[in-house]
Parts: C-alpha cells; structure tokens; sequence
C-alpha cells in the first residue's frame, strides 16, 4: 500500500511539470456510510461509531465488489447479503458482537482488525468441483462472518458455541496466523504429538481398528482426525469402516484454535491436568497469542 501511494504521489509529480494547472480530485463518495451518523438508526449509528474507534467498516449488505478482491482469479467466495430488515440487522451486530468483539480487548482489536467485517448469512467456497458452506472466511482485507438470519434469536446455544468457536478459529488459524503472519506456532507444538507416535507426524496412521469414538486422541494431544485423509464409512452399521490419519499440522492448529473458543478456560485445565501434551499443546498457544497482546487464560465464554 505504502508503495502504491509512493508511485501515485512521483506520477503526480511528474504530471505537474508539463502541466501547471492545479490538480482537481473530486470527492469520494462515502461508499459505506461511515462517515455520517444517524443515531436514529441503531444499526447505522453503531457501524459509525465502531469506524471511528478501530478504522474497521462493517458491512451489512456486501456485493461482490466487497470480497472478490483477486481481479485475475476467482477467489470461489460467494457470499449471500442478510435480509434487510432492521430487526435482522441489528441482531446480526449483536451476534457479531457476541461472537468475536467483545471476546477481545479495545487495544487488541484496534491492531488487528482488517479493513471490513462482512454480516453474511451464508458464506460459501467453491473450489475443485466442490460447494463448502462456512461460518466465517477470512482474507487479508476482511473477515466474513456468516449465519446472520432471521434465526438469530432462537438459534440453539450448543449451535452458537460451535460458530463462536468456528468464527474465532478462522480468525487466529487462518487470519492471525496464514495471511498476516503474527500469529506463529513453534516446531515444539507439532513436536509434542508427533513424539507420543512414532513415524512422520504428518501422515501417522491410528490403523483400521480405531474409530472416532475409541481413539483416545487427548492422549497424543490431539483434538481429532483429519476429516480430508481419513476415511470414514458408517452406512453400514454392523460393517463400518474407519481409516484414521492424525492431522496435517494445518489441520492440527485449525481444530486446536476451535477447541479454545469451544471450552471454557476451566474445562480446558481439567483436560490439561489429566493429559500432559495437551497441556504443553495449549500452553504453547497462550504464550503464542500474549506475544499478539491476547491472554487466553482470561478469555469469558
């Protein structure tokens, strides 16, 4: 960006050499209404006053101006505005609130906000022939956070938990961490899993005796399987079939950022009391966030 404004500013300088007349630079429109507010409306009020504090827009109705941010490729994000009516909109800044905002300190998201935050009710990737519906995706220039809908208010709470979780997952694993690169997570952590089972901690294989409900996957400090290498066959109750593999280390951190945002710190510690690498897994993780300015230990679900 600094790069862009520095070219802009030498074409400037050069165009003013052959011309003496003083540029003319019409105002931009305020494409997203931020700059006025209107406390009549809660909503718009609300979206105001959040820019004027962290510098970040919400956007309550996206078109694909908003996220198709790659002009020579499709990035295979669809995203599908929330209706627009008022009652949804404001508990759709509510919702958002509750699941990401207020999880983290004003210095924090002052830092780390990326330049929008996008209320969706869907959040759909196409990629390689296949359609995956998301609670929330995250890019360098935005965060979309899906499930804004009319159900808001009677959405079950094990329902909510589990998007809290997706949606905070994706910011530290995905955001924090793949696009941004502050969020970094030493050899030790994969180390600490791969030590408790021999071979290559990549591709290490539970054998086609274990199933997801009898692996004990705490004890290698691991939250689950890998849902793309492993083979999960069911349809068959009395003839099942599992082939287990342990998580790709993208995998491994992605469900290990879900599994924080999903248990309470105290039931975090209860685990960690009982099974040694996953207390080294998660300890490694806070020391990881406290050096991005967020102490895990004191997070409120």
């Amino acid at each position: 960006m600094r790069k862009f404004i520095l070219l802009i500013s030498l074409l400037a300088g050069m165009s003013s050499c052959y011309n003496e007349d003083a540029l003319n630079v019409s105002d931009q429109p305020d494409k997203y209404n931020v700059l006025e507010d209107d406390p009549s409306d809660p909503t718009r009020h609300f979206i105001h006053e959040f820019y004027q504090k962290y510098q970040t827009v919400i956007i309550t109705n996206p078109t694909e101006a908003d996220y198709k941010f790659n002009f020579t490729s499709d990035n295979g994000i669809k995203i599908t505005a929330p209706e627009q009516k008022q009652e949804v909109m404001d508990e759709g800044i509510e919702f958002l609130q509750e699941v990401l905002l207020d999880l983290y300190p004003d210095d924090f998201l002052k830092k780390n906000l990326p330049f929008s935050v996008i209320l969706a009710e869907e959040v759909k990737m196409d990629s390689y022939g296949e359609t995956t519906v998301m609670n929330c995706y995250a890019s360098g220039s935005f965060i979309a956070v899906g499930n804004v809908t009319s159900g808001l208010k009677t959405m079950p709470q094990e329902e909510f938990r589990q998007i809290r979780a997706d949606v905070n997952a994706t910011f530290w694993a995905r955001y924090m961490s793949e696009v941004r690169g502050l969020f970094t997570i030493s050899d030790a952590f994969y180390a600490a899993s791969e030590e408790v089972k021999a071979g290559v901690y990549d591709w290490f294989y539970f054998g086609y005796d274990a199933t997801p409900y009898d692996t004990d996957f705490y004890y290698y400090g691991l939250i689950s399987y890998d849902p793309d290498r492993s083979f999960v066959d069911e349809e068959d109750e009395d003839w099942p079939f599992y082939s287990l593999y342990a998580p790709s280390r993208e995998t491994d951190l992605s469900q290990w950022m879900n599994f924080v945002f999903a248990k309470t710190p105290a039931e975090i510690q209860e685990i960690c009391a009982q099974y040694p690498v996953m207390k080294k897994k998660y300890d490694i993780i806070r020391e990881a966030m406290l050096e991005n300015g967020f102490d895990l230990s004191k997070l409120e679900l």
